[in-house]
Parts: structure tokens; C-alpha cells; sequence
């Protein structure tokens, strides 16, 4: 059996890519395998997702309060107010270029040409480029893809284009970007999507309309709450509510955008939540509201919670997973007064519901962590 390495950001913090790539490893340490996390900053006691007993997790920079990450916390300050010790290595269009200052990279460098297990994988597209060329000969070097590649800038893709050829393998979540990939390079890829493995709760539904991710704009939960104005007041004679739960750096602008309004008393922003399954389940309608979407776990772990699913189509990940009037709604991309229309109708009860949340059921079984290792096993054994 293989021996691997997960190279992330983040196994600390709430993320779709962290929940994904957290129940990779522990079905791969289930299966037997030697699985290690290299993850490049720590910010808590504990990952933010169960990771098994097995699995060895070795942070980079950790930046919580203690006399052993002074130096740590101290460089990361300075790097943040002066221009000295930016990067020099990492990707240019890294979108989280401002988290990392040279001394960060120096030890991502490292870390990448002393790993000693069969595998390394990246889970990101900077990461990729660096394992691609510091990452030691006798590794297999895998750059795992979680963002379509039409959602990264024109440059980025040409120097992903150029980096991923030195890489062994590479893996999209959906069979649309496999395909884009296989365009420009000759380098293989393969699809493996993200492992659904949550309990299905059947709670009894309220009505509450769900959405849950990363506060940023790429997530349109500003085009929900666009589309959310004009029909308010059916909103309010059926007593629905609107819960947005996770953080980031458009709060405050969607906060103004909820009073700009009048909405504040059915649209409400909660922080990130641990139990979003458990929102979910109560909940009759979840929206995924992305401008760019390259998975979507929300998608699946709605549909397995029997929650009606509504998203725009343009994006990968919703496109592969959501069939219109089957399994759930597409709405064209961006389109804020076709969601609002959708909304309505779905407050309205004009749908029959319990056909769309079986076919959501059959959907959740091809991404079981059982399906999703064998794509995952036929990978490393190619």
C-alpha cells in the first residue's frame, strides 16, 4: 500500500477543501494506508474536522499564543507591514498571496523535499507548482485540483499549464475540468470528486431557506440577498427565514447590504457552525449562490439532508452534480431575478418536492467514500 502526504493550508479551519481533504485521508488511514498532513499553519488545539488516530499532522507555522511560536507570530507581523519579506517562490496569482511571506516559503520548500512518503499530494494550485519542482525525484508528485480551472486569471493558468507537465498526475473534481486539463497538458488526470460521509438526520423541516460557505465574493451570498428583496414580503407571509452561516470579509458588506434592505428580521448572518448538517436537515431550501463553484459540497450534503437545491448553472461543480427539475434547480449564472422567481415558487409549494429530494438521495450514493476511494485507489495505481 501507498504512503502519502496531503501538503494544505489549513487543517485547522473550517473549509470545503479541508472537510474534503480531512475525509480523504481518514478513509485512506481506514483502508490501511499511511497517510501524513504537512499543513502550513495551525491555529488551534485540535483540526477543525475529525481526523484519524493514525494520521500524523505536521504544522509549519503555528500561530497560536506560546513561547515557541514567537518567532512565528513575530515574522508573520512584520511581513504583513513591510515589502522585504514578501514571496519570492510561491505563485504571484496565489489569490491568498498576502497570508505568506518568504520565511512561510522557505519552510513550504522544505517541507515539500523532505517528504519521504510514496506520494505527496497538493491541494491547491500554488502548492502544485511548488511540489512540481522541489518535491524529491523518487516521489510521486500529485497536484489535486478544487477550483475549476476557468475560475483562475489568464496568467495563473498559463503558469499552470507549464508547471503541472512536471507533475505525475493530476486530479479534477468533475469529468468538465478533466477535459480543460487534458486540453494543454499530456500530463494524466483523473476525477476524484469530494467524499460525502455524513449521517442523514431526517428532522422535521421549518422554514428556512440554507446557504453556508465562505463569506467572499466568489460566493454570492450578495446575489441571494438581491434576490431575496424584491420577494419579501412573500418571504414574511409564509414565515421563512434566511440563514447564511460562515465567515469572512464580506460580512460587513452583506450586513449592509441585509439593512440597506429592511431584511434584517429574515435574512440572518450566523459564523461559521460545526453542526451544518444538522441546519441543513431542518431546512427546506438550501441555495448555493456561487459565482464560481468548482465542487459544491454544500450541494451534496443538502440533498442528503432532503433539502431542495438551488444553483446557478456556468459553474463545474453545480453543472455535475445538479440536474434542473431532477435532482434540484439550476438557474442561469447570475441571474438574481430567475432565483427570486424560483424562490417564490419553491415558498409557494408549486413543485412537487418529494421526487427531487429521492433522485438528491440516489445522487449523495455515487460520492460515498466507499466509490470515491476507488477513484482515488485507481489514481495511485495508474
Amino acid at each position: 500500500m501507498k504512503s502519502i502526504t496531503f501538503f494544505m493550508h489549513n487543517v485547522y479551519a473550517m473549509g470545503g477543501t479541508v472537510k474534503s481533504i480531512s475525509q480523504l485521508a481518514n478513509i485512506l488511514a481506514e483502508k490501511g494506508h499511511h497517510v501524513e498532513i504537512i499543513t502550513i499553519f495551525k491555529g488551534a488545539d485540535s483540526p477543525y474536522f475529525d481526523i484519524h488516530e493514525s494520521i500524523k499532522i505536521k504544522p509549519l507555522i503555528n500561530y497560536q499564543f506560546h513561547p515557541l511560536n514567537i518567532k512565528d507570530i513575530i515574522i508573520n507581523r512584520i511581513a504583513k507591514f513591510t515589502s522585504f519579506s514578501r514571496p519570492k517562490y510561491i505563485s504571484q496569482f496565489e489569490p491568498g498571496i498576502d497570508q505568506f511571506s518568504h520565511y512561510i516559503e522557505k519552510k513550504m520548500i522544505k517541507a515539500i523535499s523532505n517528504v519521504s512518503t510514496d506520494v505527496i499530494v497538493g491541494t491547491r494550485a500554488s502548492f502544485n507548482i511548488l511540489i512540481a519542482k522541489y518535491a524529491g525525484s523518487q516521489i510521486e508528485k500529485v497536484g489535486m485540483e478544487h477550483m475549476n480551472f476557468d475560475a483562475h486569471s489568464e496568467p495563473y493558468q498559463q503558469e499552470i499549464i507549464k508547471s503541472y507537465r512536471d507533475l505525475d498526475k493530476i486530479t479534477t473534481l468533475t469529468t468538465v475540468d478533466k477535459n480543460k486539463y487534458q486540453s494543454h497538458i499530456d500530463t494524466p488526470v483523473f476525477v476524484v470528486p469530494n467524499i460525502i460521509n455524513e449521517i442523514r438526520l431526517h428532522e422535521p423541516k421549518s422554514k428556512i431557506i440554507c446557504t453556508a460557505g465562505r463569506l467572499e465574493y466568489e460566493k454570492g451570498f450578495d446575489l441571494l440577498i438581491e434576490s431575496i428583496n424584491p420577494i419579501q414580503e412573500t418571504v414574511r407571509k409564509f414565515n421563512y427565514q434566511v440563514h447564511i452561516y460562515g465567515e469572512g470579509k464580506e460580512q460587513a458588506n452583506l450586513q449592509q447590504l441585509i439593512n440597506q434592505y429592511n431584511l434584517s428580521d429574515i435574512v440572518k448572518l450566523y459564523g461559521s457552525t460545526q453542526q451544518l448538517n444538522e441546519k441543513l436537515a431542518v431546512s427546506e431550501i438550501t441555495v448555493i449562490p456561487s459565482r464560481n463553484e468548482g465542487f459544491g459540497m454544500v450541494i451534496l450534503e443538502a440533498m442528503n439532508q432532503s433539502s431542495i437545491v438551488v444553483s446557478f448553472d456556468g459553474n463545474a461543480g453545480p453543472d455535475s452534480i445538479i440536474q434542473n427539475n431532477v435532482n434540484g434547480y439550476l438557474i442561469e449564472h447570475e441571474n438574481v431575478d430567475a432565483l427570486s422567481n424560483q424562490l417564490r415558487r419553491l415558498i409557494n409549494q408549486e413543485f412537487k418536492d418529494e421526487v427531487v429530494i429521492q433522485n438528491g438521495y440516489k445522487t449523495v450514493t455515487s460520492y460515498a467514500p466507499k466509490a470515491i476511494y476507488q477513484d482515488f485507489l485507481t489514481m495511485l495505481n495508474a
